[in-house]
């Protein structure tokens, strides 16, 4: 192996290490300590209502967040990009909170004007705003790092959060604020080490309505994955009951934390892919596909038998229910896990355009799907069915990734 790959491996594999400490620690913390500590505050009752608000936060941060920062990496190669292109989009994003915030807060009436979760509707709602929108921002900020192949940084950023949530629980005042303090600390890091947050804010490029464009058709990917991933939360809170929403909640917990561990996973993809121009042909992503559902297979297994530890100690109230739905639970969102990082595979040598119309497929298929047999059967319907609408997700992306290589391959030669 020559030098140059030698130092490339190294950093890929330093890089990958950090983004991974960084998510660890993010998620361990809201899992081990933040999450456990509001429901032991607030009751499970109340706390599987305030999950049905954080789902509704955590959808725009990935839905448009996380695009705009994928879409900025993906320009970077491509295009011209500037701050104020993707300030815009974030502008745009803003106004869109109000009404999905709103729309969150009446779709289950007065009864969470209750103390514990809102003291008001109309607080509730500006609170909710504020929220979701500095959320956004904050999902946003870590392209900044991942951008400019800077994972140390990128690792401190998410400390920065964690440390704020940490900080928002200890001086309790109202779930908000304990996510509040964390996305601002994050924020402030990256105003003070980055430079997407600084002037010019509104100056755009050449390519403004290309990336523009891009930005939004990536969102409407990642927020139906987005709505997927959350789907347990809110459709249960919707359909079923709030105590319902942590027990699945809790069942589905060490599958979900393993698929968030797929942001740095993912981020180290598109930023090597792209960044270095890496190219990919059939045989190397059919490679790719099995070595993913091998990868799920085994932490699966070792998901389930985590999860009869970690629940029996940390959520001791909801463990003799939800522990019958471990192994499926787990499953589907690991499977969501495999889908998603595939698709950001096929993201790097494909339009953008692609995404979005698996995702829209994917889409119709689980309002075809999980809706009805969540509606039927509750959290059995709620996850077998997830299990079902991820799997068709993979095989689509397989498919979608397949025949793009194929193309590309024919145009080459043609």
């Amino acid at each position: 192996m020559s030098s140059s790959k030698k130092n490339l491996t190294g950093k890929i594999s330093r890089d990958l290490i950090l983004s991974i400490l960084a998510i660890v620690i993010y998620n361990g913390v809201l899992q081990l300590v933040i999450y456990p500590g509001l429901n032991a505050r607030m009751g499970a009752e109340a706390f599987g209502t305030v999950l049905y608000f954080i789902s509704a936060v955590s959808i725009m941060g990935a839905g448009f967040g996380t695009s705009a920062s994928y879409s900025r990496i993906v320009a970077r190669k491509e295009r011209i990009e500037s701050n104020g292109d993707y300030n815009a989009f974030l502008g745009i994003v803003a106004l869109i909170c109000v009404p999905v915030s709103v729309g969150m807060v009446k779709l289950l009436g007065s009864g969470v004007a209750d103390g514990k979760i809102f003291d008001g509707a109309t607080s509730g709602i500006v609170g909710l705003i504020l929220l979701m929108a500095l959320t956004v921002i904050r999902y946003y900020c870590d392209v900044e790092y991942r951008m400019n192949i800077r994972f140390m940084d990128y690792f401190l950023f998410f400390v920065f959060v964690s440390l704020g949530y940490v900080v928002g629980l200890r001086i309790f005042d109202g779930w908000m604020t304990v996510i509040l303090q964390g996305e601002v600390l994050g924020i402030l890091y990256t105003i003070v080490r980055g430079s997407i947050l600084r002037p010019p804010y509104f100056e755009r490029s050449v390519a403004f309505a290309d990336n523009l464009r891009a930005a939004f058709y990536i969102s409407i990917g990642n927020l139906l994955s987005a709505v997927i991933l959350n789907a347990d939360r809110i459709f249960l809170r919707l359909l079923a009951g709030a105590e319902e929403v942590t027990v699945f909640y809790v069942a589905s917990l060490i599958g979900k934390i393993v698929a968030l561990l797929t942001t740095p996973l993912n981020g180290i993809i598109i930023s090597y892919l792209a960044g270095y121009k890496i190219m990919l042909d059939r045989r190397k992503f059919l490679l790719s596909s099995t070595l993913l559902i091998v990868v799920t297979v085994m932490l699966t297994a070792v998901c389930t038998a985590v999860s009869y530890v970690f629940v029996k100690i940390m959520y001791p109230d909801v463990f003799a229910q939800a522990r019958e739905y471990f192994i499926i639970a787990n499953l589907g969102q690991l499977l969501y896990f495999l889908s998603g990082t595939l698709m950001v595979v096929v993201l790097s040598f494909s339009d953008e355009k692609l995404q979005m119309i698996i995702n829209c497929i994917y889409a119709a298929v689980f309002a075809i799907v999980v809706i009805p047999m969540t509606v039927n059967m509750g959290i059995s319907g709620m996850a077998y069915s997830l299990v079902i609408v991820n799997a068709l997700r993979f095989m689509l992306t397989v498919i979608m990734g397949l025949y793009q290589l194929s193309h590309e391959r024919a145009s080459s030669e043609g």
